[in-house]
């Protein structure tokens, strides 16, 4: 019994001994692998830390060189710079010498070729060259000019040549922001309403309204007026003028450039003008001389026609995209007083309509709708009473007018418009087919 006591005392002995170095080897295995493991770790941040060192360095590296680039870049700006502000000292004045060379000389000509039917067999009718207006301005300084206008298909066969404008502009208080003081002098458009102003190369309708052309002939008179600014958008106006315009009957019969009697003519008026609309209200003052004629119906005994007084107020205004986008709306008033210098025939004898002034209406409403910006379509009313004391002497007239442009410069129009005469009916419906080229 006792020496199987000590063999199972010694087997137990021996398992702990075995069971306790099997322990240690593996704590030894492990913490040689945890030696191992750091070691890895401290190997590989070193490199790391060597790389990010290399990386920094080669980054600084092409910082400097990129800063030694910026530096020679900007050394040679400054070379340009210098080369241009030297060579602008010698060419700017001479850019600025050939370019008021260039502007002392603007061209505004302009040619209207058509065709013309009025159902009455006028003079004129068929093709014809309407006009062929050759005008320019010339700058003498700064504060000068000189415009010169002529039309060369004038007279009865279109061939004869006309002076339309002679005018003379001084700017005595120059502005760019409104009207300065300007002096305007010599044959000029009358600053009255907004139609006798309009250039013929401007104007939606082939004509002036009636009423604008009788009375006042040629649009332009001789004279002085002088422009005002008030503000930044307004200007009165004021002149002094001969009392008839150059292409007036009585002006014509006279054969004269000077003034047809001895009183002259003034004119006061006031603009208000914006981007979308303008209003103005003119009036004009002066006397048409009086004369004598020979009465057919009084056995051709001389008449004498007395002179009268010329009184006329006008009232105009137009607005731009009226109620929609594209739609101009023009409209013109005129209130005056005169003898009316139109004329009949009677026994071959020219004689005047009228022998002493009356109360004299003229108006027109114009609308202008731009379908775009090649076509545009018009219609215009106007009315002209010769005489509202009496009756039966006015004339409504309906125009229509279709226009295209061809370019900006060329402009192609087809009008049609209906005379409406009280009284005995004219068949005097006109049919107009135009061209018109500018430059």
């Amino acid at each position: 019994m006792r020496p199987t006591w000590r063999f199972c005392r010694a087997t137990l002995v021996a398992s702990c001994l075995v069971m306790s170095g099997l322990g240690a080897a593996a704590r030894a295995e492990e913490t040689a692998a945890t030696r191992a493991t750091l070691s890895a770790k401290t190997r590989a941040e070193r490199s790391t830390a060597a790389q990010d060192t290399q990386r920094v360095q080669e980054l600084q590296r092409r910082i400097d060189e990129l800063q030694k680039q910026l530096e020679a870049l900007q050394r040679e700006m400054e070379e340009v710079r210098l080369y241009i502000e030297e060579q602008s000292q010698e060419t700017i004045p001479v850019i600025q010498t050939n370019l008021a060379e260039a502007l002392r000389f603007r061209p505004g000509n302009y040619m209207q070729f058509q065709w013309f039917d009025s159902q009455e067999n006028r003079p004129g009718e068929g093709f014809q060259m309407r006009r062929f207006r050759i005008s320019q301005t010339n700058v003498i300084d700064p504060r000068t000019q000189m415009r010169l206008a002529f039309d060369v298909s004038t007279g009865s066969q279109r061939i004869s040549a006309e002076l339309r404008d002679a005018q003379l502009i001084w700017d005595i208080e120059p502005t760019v922001e409104r009207v300065g003081v300007q002096l305007l002098v010599g044959q000029q458009p009358l600053p009255l309403g907004y139609e006798l102003e309009r250039s013929s190369g401007e104007r939606e309708m082939p004509e002036r309204a009636l009423y604008n052309r009788t009375m006042f002939a040629g649009e332009r008179g001789r004279g002085v007026f002088l422009r005002y600014g008030l503000s930044n958008n307004s200007f009165a106006h004021f002149g002094v003028w001969n009392s008839l315009t150059f292409l007036d009957p009585q002006q014509t019969a006279a054969n004269t450039f000077g003034n047809v009697g001895s009183t002259p003519a003034w004119h006061a008026g006031w603009r208000y003008y914006t981007l979308g609309y303008e209003f103005g209200i003119a009036g004009f003052f002066g006397k048409r001389p009086g004369f004598t004629f020979n009465d057919p119906n009084n056995n051709n005994q001389p008449t004498q026609v007395r002179p009268a007084d010329r009184e006329f107020i006008y009232v105009d205004a137009s607005v731009l995209d009226f109620l929609t986008e594209g739609l101009t709306l023009r409209g013109e008033l005129m209130l005056g007083k005169d003898r009316v210098p139109t004329t009949r025939t009677v026994s071959g004898v020219t004689v005047p309509r009228y022998t002493r002034p009356t109360n004299i209406l003229g108006y027109q409403l114009q609308t202008t709708y731009r379908l775009n910006y090649r076509n545009f379509f018009t219609v215009r009313y106007d009315v002209f009473d010769p005489d509202t004391g009496r009756g039966g002497d006015s004339t409504r007239t309906w125009g229509f007018a279709y226009s295209y442009f061809i370019n900006p410069n060329a402009r192609l129009t087809a009008a049609y418009e209906i005379p409406d005469e009280e009284g005995t009916e004219v068949r005097n419906n006109a049919w107009t087919i135009r061209l018109q080229y500018r430059y």
